[in-house]
């Protein structure tokens, strides 16, 4: 599983399965204003692949009334 949490609450945000056991460390990287995540997985009945994630886009104060 792969599980985010709320740094100030600590309160679980998410929780994914992964198709197979963490293999590697995690990677995080933004483009166009966008935080990226990026995780190896494999095992031994599972081929190594990398898994991105995109995180939610911040909707602007204005969208959000």
């Amino acid at each position: 599983m792969l599980r985010a949490y709320d740094k100030r609450t600590g309160r679980e945000l998410a929780a994914l399965q992964l198709p197979a056991p963490q293999s590697g460390s995690p990677m995080t990287y933004m483009l166009d204003g966008r935080q990226f995540l990026v995780i190896a997985v494999s095992s031994n009945d599972h081929p190594g692949e990398l898994i991105a994630y995109a995180l939610p886009q911040a909707q602007p104060a204005a969208a959000r009334q």
